[in-house]
């Protein structure tokens, strides 16, 4: 999977790619248990190798990336760095490699991958 990825990733523009190295680099350091995968053109990290149990992504745009949480509605967030309105969705977009390299998205990944169990299971058991 890794070689796919680094394929992924060096198909976009360099300052891009930059910012996506940068986030991968926080996510593999702050949730190193999670299996990586890419999946609907985002890289995303999961519970499992399902594509259904991931807890976030890395979605490249044209000149950002955003850092995507499938629950990010409930993550505590003092830097009100997460944006969106769904009921469960929050994501931060990531514009620069000095954004990436925020502290304050590693407290993020982290708390969601403490959450993820319990919210993994609490959504499989509504569409079960």
């Amino acid at each position: 999977m890794s070689e796919q990825i680094h394929d992924y990733i060096n198909s976009y523009a360099p300052e891009l790619q930059a910012i996506i190295r940068t986030l991968r680099e926080i996510a593999k350091k702050s949730i190193p248990e999670a299996y990586e995968m890419i999946h609907h053109a985002t890289i995303g990290y999961s519970l499992s190798t399902s594509p259904f149990d991931r807890i976030c992504y890395i979605a490249p745009q044209k000149n950002y990336a955003n850092l995507g949480f499938f629950f990010g509605a409930h993550l505590d967030d003092p830097h009100h760095l997460l944006v969106g309105d769904g009921k469960r969705m929050r994501h931060i977009k990531v514009r620069s490699r000095e954004d990436a390299s925020n502290p304050a998205l590693e407290q993020l990944l982290k708390e969601a991958w403490k959450d993820a169990p319990d919210s993994i299971a609490h959504l499989h058991k509504k569409t079960g």
